[in-house]
């Protein structure tokens, strides 16, 4: 799991780019990023 100062670090890259945009889908490039869970 990231850090806060890292993901502080891509919110503030990103911000100016997608706030009041909406995101229509992710691309996943590594499984090991996702944690499967049960809901």
């Amino acid at each position: 799991m990231p850090e806060l100062p890292e993901v502080e670090t891509v919110r503030r890259g990103l911000v100016d780019t997608i706030v009041g945009r909406r995101i229509d889908g992710v691309a996943v490039t590594g499984m090991r990023t996702v944690r499967r869970t049960s809901a």
